[in-house]
């Protein structure tokens, strides 16, 4: 069984947007309250509050007459926004992030409901493929998701700087096996987001510069708008909606390359090489290009879904010569510019497409990880294994005892 997250688009009717927005806002409330307990405990006596010490205070603050509207507040959106805010104070202790902010009702906004045995009611509702929520009921959602069929324990209601609402949660499933017998490398890069071993090829897009002209026209626009005004919030609403879609072009387009290449390529293993992006984006003149290309979510998402398909996923050092070396006799090259894509081997003479050779090559270096093989300085027919077709393998066993057979080493 696999953890699979869904995030769902929510239309809710008036009643239930306006609700949503008092809930917004007390878990906003919540969190900018509870922080400013914590950091005043600190600052006065470096007395460290957790998340017990700041419920017993909002229980308290409940029964006063001018925070009674909490009463009408689901606990669960209080509680919830407590423990984020615990976790993110502890983190800062830790030395995991930056100390915490207070939040602002301009930005990004979530809440989460906890199921347990005393919403035992509402089983039958999403059985029947509805979202129902606590003191809100079924809210309306975007048809056509394969919604399962099970109560969440947890799901998080979030609204973007758009305006729109989404209800994230995640559940159980058995994920069919869809494995097969190929060996798949995948080059990464920018002019074309992915090249495979076996041909295929993932244009990048690049949705950032399709509307990059009417973004910066909303953005220059948006700096001349007086602070507070109408006129403001109108403007910020197209930034937001511009953003907005340039963010769902790419993730959909990365949700349909992944897919394709999961269905169509038949592998049994997948090998990519390690890629430091946050290193690659150092680069000022190729910075914007690397993060509007999301290698990093590429491979994420390519990575789950060769999991939930029973596909090994094996991880190539990001400096091996990929690219210099010799996809045909093995022979690699001292030095190649970036601005080279075609290149011909001076020792056999094969001429390469420089992505695709590189693919080639990670496949090859995969399958010798995989196998366990100490030489690699092996050439690349050698480290194929008897099959119907180059870049192809033997499975032996099921699960974690399936393993590659290469020929001469076992």
């Amino acid at each position: 069984m696999k953890i699979r997250a869904y995030k769902i688009r929510l239309y809710p009717n008036a009643e239930q947007e306006q609700s949503l927005r008092q809930y917004f806002g007390a878990a906003r409330f919540a969190w900018n309250v509870g922080l400013e307990m914590m950091s005043r405990a600190w600052s006065e006596r470096e007395d460290r509050l957790t998340y017990v010490d700041v419920s017993k205070q909002f229980t308290a603050l409940k029964r006063t007459p001018e925070f009674e509207w909490l009463k009408g507040i689901p606990s669960d959106v209080i509680n919830q926004k407590l423990r984020d805010l615990d976790r993110a104070y502890s983190n800062f202790f830790a030395k995991r992030a930056k100390y915490p902010r207070f939040r602002s009702r301009h930005r990004k906004q979530s809440i989460r409901f906890a199921f347990d045995h005393r919403h035992a009611g509402k089983v039958a509702g999403w059985v029947k493929c509805e979202i129902v929520l606590p003191k809100l009921g079924a809210v309306k959602w975007r048809d056509g998701s394969d919604l399962p069929k099970a109560m969440p324990k947890m799901v998080t209601v979030s609204r973007d700087a758009d305006g729109r609402y989404f209800a994230s949660f995640a559940v159980e499933h058995d994920p069919a096996c869809t494995a097969g017998t190929k060996v798949l490398g995948i080059d990464m890069g920018i002019s074309a987001l992915a090249t495979c071993s076996d041909g295929t090829r993932v244009e990048n897009p690049r949705h950032l510069d399709v509307l990059d002209a009417r973004l910066r026209f909303h953005q220059r626009r948006l700096s001349f708008c007086q602070k507070g005004s109408k006129r403001r919030d109108k403007r910020r609403g197209r930034v937001a909606k511009l953003h907005a879609k340039i963010r769902d072009s790419r993730r959909d387009s990365l949700q349909k390359a992944t897919t394709r290449i999961i269905r169509e390529s038949q592998a049994g293993v997948i090998s990519v090489e390690n890629l430091h992006v946050k290193g690659m984006a150092r680069n000022h003149r190729l910075a914007r290009s690397i993060h509007d290309a999301s290698m990093s979510e590429f491979l994420r998402i390519l990575e789950y879904k060769a999991e939930w398909a029973g596909i090994e996923w094996v991880e190539v050092d990001r400096w091996y010569p990929s690219s210099k070396t010799c996809s045909a006799c093995g022979h690699k090259v001292d030095e190649m510019d970036l601005s080279v894509r075609e290149w011909t081997c001076p020792k056999c003479g094969a001429d390469h497409d420089r992505d695709l050779n590189a693919a080639v090559n990670i496949a090859t270096e995969g399958v010798r990880i995989l196998a366990g093989s100490q030489d690699s300085g092996q050439s690349p027919e050698s480290a194929w294994i008897p099959g119907t077709g180059p870049g192809q393998f033997d499975r032996l066993g099921k699960g974690t005892e399936a393993r590659i057979v290469l020929r001469g080493c076992e």
